[in-house]
């Protein structure tokens, strides 16, 4: 057998599913970075197929040592434009958002992702292995459809390009509806009602005999799935009131699957979240009263959600100024009275199961090998990967910033030489 120390890692290449590698002396982490069962994960073709103790490998397998650090599944970020932007503020680098079309729904940023962004090598480095990279409203309430995307570099970036279709009903997005947030919301719902109409009468439609839709095919397609469940509905919303409509509103569809994004007032309607049982994802870190909508935000929603049995997952929202954030709105989630271990689940499993990502989000046998190796309590901001693994195969944590300060710093010592 091959055996390697781990901290020669990060040097491997970003390529998926290496083949057949043992990882020993693992920490399962339990309830913080120091306590949990120490094991050995034997991999192979991206998936985990063992995971004991004193596990042995093949001529063929390739060791490496985890000298009983802590190890999580890969975390999930439920909201990023990676691959969608480059440097914040510069317009010319986005490509999140459609201008001039009050209908955006078959919009997908999956067309627009760029493999080679960056940002990619940030995202492994604060152990976030996947993500879900979402459009921005331009000029339409409905901004188009999310992609889930793998965290490596090259043509193995976009895992799926229909993962969901956004609606954005916070204060601000009224705009987008003549300055009404009741028009906002009920335009969304006659946008459905079309996309019903479409469907009972297709052959019609395909005969040019049935009167025009104000919506176009595209549209009519991607809101026609959300009607039957088979693409969930992300409305992205803040105050309770308008949670409260939201909810009457899209459950009276009764294939629509409903996920909250933002929610700052969430924890004001857990009963309405919990009875319809629909997933709400929060920034943790995101307690600021900005405006009208928000006056109720504050630190502590992740215990009130999970006191009140309502599923969430935490998100980051923007590469720029949140990375490093996931893991540390966990940390502050649990300063405010969340577990340590829903915090922790808050960042994997369920957001894995909220966005029906297959195998994801956690280290059982089967599930695929989307691992991260830390130096110290996942939680703390001291802590940091000290490698990470996507379906089997190692990621390369070097950034261009650490290529940049490389190069640089060789000229200066050249300099300082003459």
């Amino acid at each position: 057998m091959k055996n390697f120390v781990l901290m020669l890692v990060f040097v491997w290449g970003s390529s998926l599913a290496l083949g057949d590698v043992l990882i020993k002396d693992a920490r399962l982490v339990k309830d913080n970075g120091e306590t949990g069962d120490v094991r050995d994960l034997h991999i192979k073709d991206g998936r985990i197929v063992e995971i004991g103790v004193n596990l042995k490998g093949t001529e063929e397998t390739v060791i490496f040592d985890a000298m009983e650090r802590a190890v999580t599944a890969g975390l999930i970020d439920s909201a990023t434009t990676i691959g969608l932007a480059e440097v914040s503020g510069l317009g010319v680098s986005y490509d999140g958002e459609v201008s001039g079309d009050d209908m955006a729904a078959g919009f997908q940023v999956a067309l627009a992702l760029n493999p080679a962004s960056t940002l990619i090598p940030l995202a492994s480095n604060d152990g976030i292995t996947r993500g879900i990279v979402v459009p921005e409203p331009g000029d339409s309430n409905f901004a188009g459809q999310s992609a889930s995307v793998r965290f490596v570099q090259g043509r193995n970036f976009l895992q799926r390009e229909d993962n969901g279709l956004h609606l954005y009903l916070r204060e601000r997005d009224r705009r987008y509806a003549g300055g009404s947030r009741a028009r906002a919301l009920s335009l969304a719902v006659d946008a459905l009602e079309e996309a019903g109409r479409f469907d009972r009468q297709r052959e019609a439609f395909d005969s040019n005999e049935l009167r025009p839709f104000a919506i176009g095919l595209d549209d009519l397609e991607t809101l026609l799935r959300v009607r039957s469940g088979a693409m969930p509905l992300v409305v992205h919303v803040d105050r309770a009131a308008d949670i409260r409509n939201v909810v009457d509103a899209f459950t009276a569809f009764p294939d629509l699957r409903l996920i909250l994004a933002g929610a700052a007032e969430a924890w004001k309607v857990t009963e309405s979240l919990l009875a319809h049982d629909i997933p709400v994802l929060i920034n943790g870190l995101d307690n600021l009263p900005q405006n009208f909508d928000r006056l109720g935000a504050r630190l502590d929603q992740a215990y009130l959600l999970s006191s009140a049995g309502v599923r969430f997952a935490l998100m980051s929202g923007s590469p720029y100024s949140e990375f490093r954030s996931l893991t540390q709105a966990a940390g502050v989630a649990v300063a405010n009275g969340l577990a340590w271990e829903q915090a922790l689940l808050a960042i994997t499993a369920v957001p894995a199961e909220i966005w029906g990502l297959e195998g994801l989000g956690k280290i059982d046998r089967g599930a695929k090998a989307d691992l991260v190796i830390w130096s110290g309590d996942p939680l703390e901001v001291s802590s940091a990967p000290i490698a990470v693994m996507v379906e089997g195969g190692w990621v390369n944590l070097e950034t261009r910033q650490d290529r940049l300060a490389k190069r640089y710093l060789e000229v200066l010592n050249l300099e300082t030489k003459d």
